[in-house]
């Protein structure tokens, strides 16, 4: 009975398992795309992160004579610090290495 009830818990796992590998990023949270910034920063390119980087360089200033890097730094900043549970460190590398590129 016990092999009848294991089987039958592990073919539940494996049937679920694509529901579960296909959630959707929420690129609009400031917490998915500090992590995801932080995983590219370290050189990791997840295609499940393509939306939470391209919400994080669609954060771009424009002003009077066009792309505007320090208004575009504390645009970003700002955002990033709707993530209370981010370390302040990861977030001001972050911010370092991509805070003023123009996306």
């Amino acid at each position: 009975m016990n092999k009848i009830t294991f089987t039958v818990v592990c073919l539940l796992l494996a049937a679920s398992f694509p529901l579960l590998a296909d959630k959707k990023v929420d690129s609009g949270d400031p917490c998915t795309v500090v992590l995801c910034m932080y995983g590219k920063l370290q050189g990791n390119n997840q295609s499940e992160c393509s939306g939470a980087v391209r919400q994080f360089f669609s954060l771009s200033k424009f002003g009077r004579h066009g792309f505007d890097p320090w208004k575009t730094f504390v645009k970003r900043r700002d955002f990033l610090a709707g993530c209370p549970s981010a370390d302040p460190a990861i977030v001001s590398d972050i911010m370092k290495q991509f805070g003023k590129m123009r996306g």
